[in-house]
């Protein structure tokens, strides 16, 4: 290993070794060491059986919420190790996990049953790297290849496709050709994988530096998983302000968005969704798509759901969905904070940015206003200025004092807030409810 292994982990295997049993690391933190990326995570498999490994380590506080699938956790210098048998799987008859898990004595068990080649290496002090399917080539030129036959490890696991989606995106790695051609064969089992982990992964792939390759070369997979973006592939948006059909605009949104948060990328690559049902052609032949973010706003929410994103993710989503296409400059940052908060003002203005970028050439300059919106914000925020609810000189007691009941005050007051905001009415009391009035007298 070339980056240092932390004592606690070299005195488990110590241990394991000492007491007589193969003891090695495994899978991402190998991997990641070879490619020259500190490891974070150490993950220790062993020939011992749980019972043995208790017993190594029974001087030490153990966490066993993982023994009967073979993980028992030693606390060393108050840090979990994780310590797992040496495993072979029996069928996986769900297409995702294994119906009986066997402990064995033999790491070449173990590491045949892993995905990738580059996944599947160990390493111990005495032994050092332990490669029995040529992980280390395959790093070293930039492929992700399946260990074995690719058809039997994707029937087994149909996520491990997303997987190879993810490490390519994240690595830059070609996907070698029979693994990739099974990948596209057999992308349908993914019907048979849980929603959040397909959410979990496609995050991952989204957030990798090469996602434009990887969801362009794999689109029929993104598909199976998001059907909802089918409709978005070769649709046309003729335009002088476009170069690209929907769904290479979106990819190159995706490619462009910085920084590569989850919120960001995901908004990226659903920010155009309402594009293909709101499209139409004029007689010029020109596309045109009014409304398209509100369609975009309702198709997010429905792909979210359905991925079972958390409630406030999904809400941003289409917050910044709803808004990426309105302007954003110096004069319309003040609208543009009240209507999608300070926290989520520097997203808008990555979409934004993004968006821009992937359009024909006459609108790159449009950049600089988002440059500009963000130093206006900067300066409204340092000013103090009004651009949220809790800031106005009134309140909802106030609108109870007019007589106003229910979605009526709410309503009112993002009227009037909306009005300072436009500066058609300064944030004082009396003017507030002198416009309250007004609005509800007519």
């Amino acid at each position: 290993m070339r980056f240092p292994v932390p004592d606690k982990i070299l005195s488990a295997l110590k241990m394991l070794t000492d007491a007589g049993y193969t003891a090695c690391l495994v899978g991402g933190c190998v991997r990641d060491d070879l490619l020259g990326i500190p490891p974070h995570d150490y993950d220790i498999t062993t020939s011992a059986v749980p019972a043995e490994i208790r017993r190594v380590f029974r001087d030490f506080r153990l966490v066993l919420d993982g023994e009967k699938h073979g993980t028992v956790s030693p606390v060393i210098d108050g840090e979990l190790v994780e310590i797992t048998t040496f495993r072979a799987d029996g069928d996986y008859t769900d297409g995702r996990h294994p119906d009986t898990v066997t402990f064995s004595s033999r790491l070449e068990d173990d590491l045949v049953r892993r995905d990738f080649t580059v996944n599947a290496m160990a390493w111990s002090p005495d032994r050092g790297l332990i490669d029995l399917f040529n992980g280390r080539e395959d790093l070293q030129n930039g492929v992700l290849r399946a260990v074995g036959d690719p058809a039997a490890r994707f029937t087994e696991d149909a996520l491990r496709i997303l997987r190879g989606m993810r490490f390519a995106s994240r690595l830059g790695f070609a996907i070698e050709d029979e693994t990739a051609r099974k990948m596209h064969d057999l992308s349908d089992r993914l019907s048979l994988i849980s929603r959040e982990r397909i959410f979990k992964e496609l995050t991952g792939v989204l957030m990798g530096e090469h996602a434009m390759d990887i969801l362009r070369e794999f689109h029929d997979i993104l598909f199976e998983a998001v059907p909802e973006l089918f409709p978005l592939y070769m649709c046309p948006q003729k335009s002088v302000y476009h170069i690209y059909d929907v769904f290479e605009h979106t990819l190159h949104v995706v490619d462009n968005i910085s920084p590569r948060t989850a919120l960001n990328v995901w908004s990226a690559l659903l920010h155009d969704c309402g594009k293909p049902e709101t499209r139409t052609r004029d007689r010029k032949g020109f596309d045109h798509f009014p409304g398209h973010p509100q369609a975009g706003v309702r198709i997010a929410e429905r792909v979210l759901r359905s991925l079972k994103a958390s409630t406030s993710f999904i809400r941003d989503v289409m917050t910044l969905v709803r808004y990426h296409d309105e302007p954003l400059n110096g004069d319309t940052a003040r609208l543009r904070l009240c209507q999608v908060e300070p926290e989520l003002f520097d997203s808008l203005a990555a979409l934004r940015r993004a968006d821009i970028l992937a359009h024909a050439e006459r609108v790159l300059k449009d950049v600089k206003a988002v440059d500009a919106a963000l130093q206006r914000r900067d300066r409204l925020i340092s000013e103090g200025a009004c651009i949220s609810m809790r800031q106005l000189a009134v309140n909802g007691r106030d609108m109870e004092a007019l007589g106003l009941t229910g979605p009526r005050i709410g309503e009112t007051l993002e009227a009037l807030l909306l009005s300072v905001v436009r500066e058609e009415t300064p944030n004082d009391r009396e003017a507030l409810l002198s416009a309250a009035r007004a609005l509800n007298d007519r």
